[in-house]
Parts: structure tokens; sequence; C-alpha cells
């Protein structure tokens, strides 16, 4: 009994074997498929949404532009209106006529870090260096957010992202990631994911519906951009460009889990781009006047409208 129970173990690890084999060829050909597959599936999403079309110089589907003084402007659209910083200035813009229906001047001690809109709250949130605060177009006044507030650090720039239920604040340039619940606006876990990375500096924050957060940061001179997934508080996705190329600013497009962001070749060229939540870029040949390129990209959550930040200039763009 002895011997035959040590034939058929012998036996049985032979087979074993020949089936990691063909279980680890199922592997790499189920892999290769599922590679091909989301290649195809966002070559499909680029082409769909077609930027380069709508961009291309024609004004097909520009519906409007302001002018504006500063050459950086702050901003973000909901499904009706548009809440734009200009200087010291406030600015609601109705989609439906596309003028300015009503404005705000502020105080000069006020420094607005960010602007963005919140679908569960119905409200825009504004971040700035020591506070956080709401408005609406029914009720235009700045309400502060009494629970959320941080040490004023000067001039230095913080960035804010939201998503459903979710609102995650960079404060300062710094590695703290402060993650938020909107129903509540408890504190919950922040990120840890660069506790041991004290050289890295965060500089645009997106949060995606797949709860996908792209991060721009900087590692001494270079700039790239992790895709982490927030639900395992691990990169999932390091995007870095060769030699001299940064790859920065990712703005969710609210558009099949794609982000835009540009690319730069210090003092040389600068580009566009969309990526994947799986790490794939696709370049966009835009604008070929280098002093025209894109300095900030809203797209609205039913993707009817566009907006473009210029300098000195806001375009609304129809899709």
């Amino acid at each position: 009994m002895g011997c035959g129970n040590s034939s058929s173990a012998s036996n049985s690890t032979k087979l074993i074997n020949k089936n990691e084999g063909r279980i680890s060829l199922k592997n790499t050909i189920f892999i290769e498929q599922r590679k091909k597959h989301n290649h195809e599936k966002f070559t499909k999403a680029c082409s769909s949404l077609n930027l380069e079309q709508i961009f291309d110089g024609r004004g097909k589907n520009l519906l409007k532009r302001f002018e504006f003084d500063s050459a950086c402007l702050l901003f973000d659209i909901s499904l009706t209106h548009i809440l734009l910083l200009n200087g010291k200035q406030l600015y609601f813009i109705n989609l439906n006529t596309m003028n300015i229906d009503k404005t705000i001047v502020l105080i000069d001690t006020m420094n607005i870090q960010e602007i963005v809109w919140s679908s569960k709250l119905k409200y825009f949130l504004i971040l700035t260096t020591d506070q956080l605060y709401k408005t609406n177009f029914d009720q235009f006044e700045l309400i502060s957010i009494h629970q959320i507030q941080f040490i004023n650090e000067g001039h230095r720039k913080s960035y804010m992202t939201v998503n459903g239920d979710d609102l995650l604040i960079n404060h300062s340039f710094g590695h703290d990631l402060r993650r938020y619940c909107l129903s509540n606006l408890n504190l919950l876990q922040s990120s840890r994911v660069y506790e041991e990375y004290k050289d890295i500096c965060i500089t645009t924050i997106q949060l995606n519906s797949k709860k996908i957060l792209a991060l721009a940061i900087s590692i001494g001179e270079k700039q790239m951009i992790d895709l982490i997934n927030l639900n395992t508080d691990k990169i999932i996705h390091r995007i870095k460009l060769d030699l001299n190329e940064n790859i920065l600013y990712p703005i969710n497009l609210h558009f099949q889990g794609l982000w835009f962001a540009k690319t730069c070749v210090p003092y040389v060229n600068i580009g566009h781009c969309l990526i994947a939540s799986d790490g794939q870029i696709a370049r966009l040949k835009l604008f070929s006047n280098q002093d025209n390129f894109i300095r900030s990209l809203r797209m609205t959550d039913d993707q009817r409208w566009l907006l473009i930040g210029r300098q000195h200039a806001l375009e609304i763009y129809s899709l």
C-alpha cells in the first residue's frame, strides 16, 4: 500500500506540473488578449471624443469666448453655470444665456486656491489658504465650512478634487493627502502612499468615478503622473516620459475614464495627451502656436460642454 501511494503521488506531481504549464500559457494568452482589448477600447474612446477635431481652429464647436485680465483663470462647471475667478472677482456665467449673471468682489486677504463643483452637494466648493467655502447660483455668497480648516502657510499652493462622496485636499504642495466624506465632512483615513517619500511634491490631484486618483508629482526636476487606487491606497501606474520631457496637470474628463494632461520639454515645446486608467497614453496634435496652449480644461458630467482656459481668456465649446 505504501508503494502504491508513493507511485500515485509521483504521477500526480507530474500531472500538476503539466497543468501548471498549461495554466501559465493560458494566463499569458489571457493577459495579451486583455491588453489588446484595453488598447482597442482606449483608441475608440479617444476617437469618439476627438479633441483634435473640436480644436481644429475653424471654430465650429466654439460657442463663446470671454476675455479677462488674469493670465491664469480658476474655474469649474456645473450642468448650468460656470464659477470663475478673475483676479479678486468671482463670476457666475450662465450656460443657457452665455452671459455673466453675477459677480462678487473678494477681500484682499482671501487667497483662493481651487474651485470645484460638487454634484452631490449641489454647491461649488472654494478652497483658500486656510478655509473651505461653498456657494451656488441661488445663494451667491461664500459660506464657510467650519469643519475643514488649515493653518495659513502664506501663498503656498493647495489642491482639491471631488467625486461623489469623496473630497480630497492636498495642502501646501506637500505629500499629505486628506480624504473627507462629503455627507458629514468627517476626515477619513488619509492616504499614506507617499509617507516614505518626503522629497515628493504634489502639484495637481484629480479623482474619477472609479476611485482612481491621478496626481501630478515632482521628484527633483522630473514631473510625472501617478495613478492611485483610492480603495487600496496603492500606486497602480506611474506615467513617466523619457529624457527631459515632463507630463503634468491631469484633468478628469468624465468620459470613459480618460484624463487630459499636458506634456512639456522645458524651454522647447508644450504638448497635450489623453491618459487611460491603465496607463496608456495618446498624444494629441493641438495648436501649433505655443503661446496659445491650454492652461486648464473642464468638461461637464453630461459631456455637453467643454471649457478651455487660456491666457486672459475662457472659451466654451459644445460637444
